[in-house]
């Protein structure tokens, strides 16, 4: 075998090697990035409000939109829940970020006794 034919395997080996490492990179980036499903963030948020009580109902709107409340209008996903607390039914609304699915908002809509 030439060296000509060797070096040409070598090099073709590490574009080989080389193209491999983008795409893993490339995917694992894209992986990160992407959106979660509102269902995943409603339940995350149920987890988190469920430490106040038991929770009673929930919702949220599906469709993405940008929160006007910060300068940097991210996109969010916008719903609801009635958690009983103790001997009272407290209605909440929040927003989450689409891709962290953190709670970037939340309010007390209103309360009333059981």
């Amino acid at each position: 075998m030439s060296k000509s034919n060797q070096s040409d395997k070598m090099y073709g080996g590490i574009v080989l090697v080389a193209g491999m490492l983008v795409g893993a990179a490339s995917a694992l980036l894209y992986l990160k990035e992407r959106p979660k499903s509102a269902s995943e963030v409603l339940n995350r948020t149920k987890e988190k409000f469920g430490k106040r009580g038991d929770i009673e109902g929930s919702w949220i709107d599906y469709d993405p939109i940008e929160y006007e409340l910060f300068e940097a209008k991210p996109l969010v996903y916008v719903g609801g829940l009635t958690v009983n607390e103790g001997n009272q039914l407290v209605q909440y609304q929040f927003a989450c970020d689409i891709y962290t699915g953190d709670i970037v908002d939340q309010f007390m809509v209103k309360s009333q006794p059981i």
